[in-house]
């Protein structure tokens, strides 16, 4: 770290120290006038450390979002939790999720790309980045980890972890719930569970969802239509034993998502890739006919069937907890897209089988776990990226084999001082046998016109890589009780993500990205539990971060040389500094108000940051960046390869500033039943899409509200809700990119318009 951060951390950390040195006094002195007041903020059970602690006595950065304001958000799939959590920006890319923390995440939609955030449900990792579909029901929390926590997890990740944690059987209870809505754009959503008890030693716990609404495009891409079912059953016989068993089930379906042309045609309306005014304007564009255009049509479609079974098996050894999660999880991928300007045409199996075990214990002074991981993976896919005047065709079988090794230790040095150390230790294989075409057009066949018959070049390429990647990994850290309620911590945790594959010629594969971050927070309550302050700093030091885009690789090798052509690539893009601070606020005014505030300030720049452009015109790449021809050849008599300089531009999905700002007010009613009004905010800085920096890949500051009004009866059984998110029809853009073959022609993803709807919950 240069001075310049060391000043900030210091800064930051004074604050921290001074914030958390007052609040013993600050306790001390309110507690009398506060002791009257029955009020006060609920706690919140993590198991962000792999033991159940509260959400203020853990020592990390953490957010959590609970099952019950999940379903007030109208929350069903991920890329509805972007409204949540500030750190968050989750994407579509067709039928693929994007998931990026602070600038940390990975820009890739194919089936070489593994997610630089994990995420895991119920402690299991998920490596497909389609996998997060189908999932967000009858859940406990949410638990969004930022920063490295390979010394914890079975996976280890760069960026962070979204743990996504479901209701869990109850033994002796029978009972369940049921949630139905409907809205705008024919949403019908539904979603319940049943928890029966099986016996005094054993509960059964199934629960589903249904979500369906009508595109947000214009020619109906953007829709919903997901089917999922999950079963759990859990055994406690007497004894040191504790069993889950968990089997889920989910189809999505429907035409997918959908992408605008830039600028959006007709005002602000979403028109959808295959709507006649967008594709009038695509095929104006340059190069126009009679060089080969694509059309983009309204037949796509997507039908992705996710299945696992899981078991959690916890052993009370006295002495320690071990805790085994086997698993085991299949993906099949059939879908079609044109959100990109192109088609996407995708069949994909993949197959995935995970072994964690961990040993954990505590004694008066010191919390500990060890662990070991297995992970294995094998994916055949089916891949068509199709411009008309160029396309990619990839056929590949994958296999990733990984081991791990890691424990961390917290140990009391006083009362109220402890350290804590981690270590990891990560040995990945990849394999890939794949089979590639490169489709250019180099002309048309004589004679030429009046009709012109066009010359499609096809480079075939064959990929065959088998690498390892071995990392250790550690992590340091503080923590200091102040007070009662006021935790001082900081720490530092490295973290590694491993190469990723591609199917070139040539060398095919990247290097691992590295992540140092350091971290320095402080977790308060004040006025006897109604107000809490939570703040953060933080300095993340990113170094050969994998870049996914569509670049210039080894297709073909010629006496001449090498043969260049154009595929989605992963690059090492060199290294980016990411700073800033985040302060959680929640004050719990008066028995019937609560005010929550989220903050973060973001700085992200790449120091360096330089990647390969393919034209396949020849004309140089539309970037806002410095660009350089270079004398490689590609598939095409016009094609030329140029180097692109992008050092010193902010990283992408990286917003400068967000804030979340929230209200609920309770009115009581004379019977006993009350009626709850909430309302909250999000305002985010701009921020890039993509490494092209186009202004037309840049998402523009913006505000985007949402507001409720229930009535619940007195014992809370039933509520009735109405709701509106997005009350200002904001059009934020959600994703972005370039058309390959149509330099400046850029199409944009975006999140949903203004929705509304009713909402009856119910619990039995």
């Amino acid at each position: 770290m240069n001075r310049k951060h060391h000043r900030l951390l210091a800064s930051v950390a004074t604050i921290a120290l001074s914030t958390s040195a007052a609040s013993a006094a600050f306790a001390q002195d309110t507690q009398q006038t506060a002791a009257s007041q029955s009020v006060s903020l609920e706690e919140v059970v993590v198991t962000a450390q792999r033991r159940e602690e509260n959400l203020q006595k853990t020592a990390l950065a953490v957010s959590a979002v609970t099952g019950d304001t999940l379903t007030r958000s109208s929350v069903t799939q991920a890329t509805d939790l972007t409204r949540l959590v500030p750190a968050i920006q989750i994407a579509p890319a067709a039928a693929f999720t994007q998931i990026y923390l602070r600038g940390v995440g990975t820009f890739g939609a194919n089936a070489f790309a593994e997610q630089g955030v994990a995420f895991n449900l119920d402690g299991v990792y998920l490596s497909r980045p389609a996998a997060p579909a189908g999932l967000f029901y009858d859940l406990e929390r949410i638990e969004v980890l930022k920063g490295p926590q390979g010394t914890l997890y079975g996976r280890n990740a760069t960026g962070g972890a979204v743990n996504v944690i479901t209701a869990k059987p109850k033994l002796g209870e029978t009972g369940g719930n049921l949630s139905a809505e409907y809205g705008n754009y024919a949403a019908t959503k539904a979603s319940g569970a049943v928890n029966v008890p099986i016996g005094e030693t054993a509960a059964l716990r199934v629960s589903g969802q249904y979500a369906k609404h009508d595109g947000y495009f214009s020619d109906g891409y953007d829709d919903e239509d997901t089917k999922a079912v999950r079963a759990q059953l859990r055994f406690q016989p007497d004894g040191p034993i504790d069993v889950l068993l968990s089997a889920d089930y989910a189809d999505v379906g429907g035409k997918g998502s959908g992408g605008a042309i830039m600028p959006l045609v007709d005002g602000d309306a979403r028109l959808g890739p295959s709507d006649p005014r967008v594709l009038a304007a695509y095929l104006a564009r340059t190069p126009t006919a009679p060089v080969p255009q694509l059309i983009a049509k309204d037949d796509g479609y997507q039908d992705n069937r996710f299945k696992g079974v899981s078991a959690t098996i916890n052993a009370d050894l006295g002495f320690a907890k071990l805790t085994i999660i086997p698993a085991w999880r299949k993906t099949d991928l059939d879908f079609r897209s044109y959100a990109s300007s192109f088609l996407i045409d995708i069949t994909e199996a993949s197959e995935q089988r995970s072994l964690e075990a961990r040993l954990g214990g505590s004694t008066d002074r010191l919390n500990w776990v060890v662990g070991a991981y297995g992970f294995s993976e094998d994916v055949d896919a089916d891949q068509l990226f199709d411009q008309a005047s160029n396309a990619s065709y990839i056929r590949s079988k994958l296999k990733t084999r990984s081991l791990a090794a890691f424990g961390q230790a917290t140990w009391s040095l006083s009362d109220q001082l402890r350290v804590t150390g981690g270590l990891r230790y990560t040995k990945d294989n990849k394999k890939q046998d794949s089979y590639s075409e490169n489709r250019p057009f180099v002309g048309f066949a004589p004679p030429v016109g009046p009709t012109f018959t066009p010359i499609i070049l096809v480079v075939p390429t064959t990929a065959a890589t088998d690498v390892d990647f071995k990392k250790a990994t550690w992590k340091a850290g503080l923590e200091y009780d102040l007070a009662e309620r006021s935790l001082l911590y900081a720490n530092v945790a490295t973290g590694f993500k491993s190469g990723v594959l591609f199917a070139a010629s040539g060398k095919n594969y990247s290097q691992p990205e590295m992540l140092t971050a350091y971290t320095i927070g402080s977790k308060n309550r004040f006025l006897d539990n109604r107000l809490q302050l939570n703040v953060e700093t933080f300095y993340w030091d990113y170094k050969d971060q994998q870049i996914s885009h569509l670049g210039a690789v080894q297709v073909a090798t010629t006496p001449g040389g090498p043969i260049y052509g154009p595929l989605f690539t992963t690059e090492n893009a060199g290294k980016a500094a990411i700073y800033g601070a985040e302060a959680d606020v929640m004050f719990q005014a008066t028995a019937n108000d609560l005010v929550t505030a989220n903050l973060q300030y973001l700085h992200a720049q790449y120091d360096d940051l330089k990647y390969q452009a393919y034209s396949t015109t020849g004309a140089a790449p539309a970037v806002g960046c410095a660009v350089a021809l270079t004398s490689q050849t590609g598939t095409s008599a016009a094609a030329k390869i140029y180097n692109v300089d992008c050092s010193g531009r902010p990283v992408v999905n990286a917003p400068r500033y967000v804030i979340n700002l929230g209200y609920e007010h309770r009115f009581p009613l004379s019977n006993g039943a009350r009626i709850v009004f909430g309302v909250d905010t999000r305002l985010e800085g701009s921020r890039y899409l993509s490494t092209d920096y186009l202004a037309d890949g840049r998402q523009g500051s913006y505000r985007m509200s949402n507001a409720r009004a229930s009535y619940e009866t007195e014992d809370g059984r039933y509520v009735f809700t109405g709701f509106v998110n997005n009350i200002e029809d904001e059009v934020v853009f959600a994703n972005s990119l370039q058309s390959p073959v149509k330099s400046g022609t850029v199409y944009n993803q975006v999140r949903p318009p203004r929705t509304y709807g009713v909402r009856v919950s119910a619990k039995f």
